[in-house]
């Protein structure tokens, strides 16, 4: 069978690379994966300039999501696999200072209780009202959808919003979790409410459970020794070892569906090919371009999925530029600044910058409003001050690398589950035809990995049996 990926990041390519394993009982399929821009990996890049390992996307991902790590050891790369370095120091910015976070602080509740009540991050009143979540009836109703910030504001109050909920769970989204859906994005909580009524009974008791388990790294993040760019390059390099056929600089401008199955697709050089099977990895407007013409109410509810906008700047100090050493691993901003947190990449990652120079990648969301969009030099005035101001640098950085993604982060707001339930409904005349990656199902690099492979299967499986239908 003939397989067409249409995109090239890392969803597009572990797409391709279940396609040609031949798991779950199907044949290795003919593989021809096409990607419009001039190199494959999408968002993960990664560049090495004057000895700094500079990660343009993200950075790492989790552990506890095990298809990313599934996947580098079939590549081959587990032996290049490193957690963080060092004791992880990671502060929120509340109230004016850099406060620790709390140990045992999840994303949104603890689970040790006296570093919550200790904590400087929260004002008295914030944890008294937190600690009426205690008291509190259930309030979720089944099947009813909310956002993010309305449940916590009910059970928890405005404090854990504003200082944990939002920089942690917002930063993650590129969305404020007034926008975010709870069952698209957290949906534990609806589950920790029916089961325990309280979210912070519930999270206390995931915490002792987690801890009586603990085993091995701490940290949950992993990355690669040469940064996720060489995941990408192995991809690259197996499946085109593999038979692949891997194109750049090209695109799908039509795709028509065929009889029995499968579709034609037509494009940009002019040419045409016959596949059994099409997956489309190339992100919200990319797939619903190409499901405008045969799947009008799957493109119509793929357009409906809002895009962020992000910017992430890596700075290069000189360590020398600090009166004290920069140890901390970064911040999230719980108050008002032009950026959203940092990473100091140098101090987390080892390998990321020579042992002279400070490396941190500062981050500047769409949500944070006119910055963002902000001319380049005005970006970096405003990002350099308030992080040199906030650490104490003395001097500039001595490099300093932009990389803006535009409308490219998809943002799962209230109702994104409908929104996914209907594509799928408009794509059940077209099974050979998938959605996979970010747009749906996930925007973390295991989520996108774990469902690129899935809707390859999925496309596969439903052109096999069509196939054995026109066969009978």
């Amino acid at each position: 069978m003939r397989l067409l990926v249409v995109g090239g990041g890392i969803t597009g390519l572990a797409a391709a690379w279940e396609a040609i394993r031949g798991s779950k009982g199907l044949p290795p399929a003919e593989v021809v994966l096409v990607e419009a821009a001039d190199t494959f990996g999408g968002k993960v890049r990664t560049e090495v300039v004057d000895s700094l390992l500079i990660e343009h996307g993200p950075d790492s991902f989790v552990a506890y999501r095990p298809a990313a790590l599934k996947l580098i050891e079939e590549l081959g790369l587990a032996d290049q696999v490193i957690s963080i370095s060092g004791t992880r120091t990671v502060y929120l910015r509340s109230r004016g200072r850099l406060r620790p976070l709390p140990s045992g602080m999840g994303m949104v509740l603890p689970t040790k209780l006296w570093p919550f009540v200790t904590t400087g991050i929260l004002s008295p009143f914030d944890k008294l009202r937190a600690g009426f979540d205690l008291l509190l009836p259930r309030r979720l109703r089944n099947g009813q959808d909310t956002t993010i910030g309305a449940f916590l504001r009910a059970r928890l109050g405005g404090g854990i919003v504003q200082r944990f909920a939002d920089p942690m769970v917002g930063g993650i989204y590129g969305a404020s979790v007034d926008e975010l859906s709870l069952d698209a994005v957290l949906p534990s909580l609806r589950a920790d409410e029916a089961k325990y009524r309280s979210l912070m009974l519930a999270s206390l008791a995931a915490g002792r459970k987690a801890r009586s388990a603990a085993r091995g790294p701490s940290s949950p993040f992993r990355t690669l020794n040469g940064g996720l760019g060489s995941l990408i390059s192995a991809l690259v390099e197996q499946l085109t070892a593999a038979g692949v056929s891997l194109h750049t600089g090209l695109s799908v401008d039509r795709l028509t569906p065929l009889p029995g199955g499968g579709a034609e697709a037509r494009f940009s050089d002019g040419s045409t090919q016959h596949f059994d099977a099409v997956v489309l990895a190339a992100g919200v407007e990319g797939s619903e371009e190409l499901l405008k013409a045969a799947a009008p109410a799957a493109a119509a509810a793929l357009a409906q999925v809002p895009l962020a906008t992000s910017t992430v700047l890596s700075l290069a100090y000189p360590a020398e530029a600090f009166a004290n050493p920069v140890t901390t691993h970064g911040w999230l901003e719980a108050d008002p600044a032009p950026i959203s947190g940092i990473t100091v990449s140098s101090a987390k990652w080892a390998g990321r910058a020579p042992v002279d120079t400070v490396l941190i990648r500062a981050f500047v969301p769409g949500r944070l409003g006119a910055i963002a969009e902000a001319p380049e030099a005005e970006l970096i005035a405003a990002v350099t001050d308030h992080v040199g101001g906030v650490l104490g640098a003395q001097r500039p950085p001595t490099s300093v690398r932009v990389s803006r993604w535009p409308r490219m982060m998809p943002k799962y707001t209230l109702g994104h589950l409908d929104r996914v339930a209907a594509v799928e409904a408009g794509l059940a005349n077209l099974p050979c035809w998938r959605v996979a990656g970010s747009p749906l199902r996930g925007v973390g690099v295991p989520d996108c990995v774990a469902d690129g492979r899935r809707q390859a299967d999925l496309a596969l499986t439903a052109a096999a049996l069509g196939r054995v239908r026109v066969e009978e």
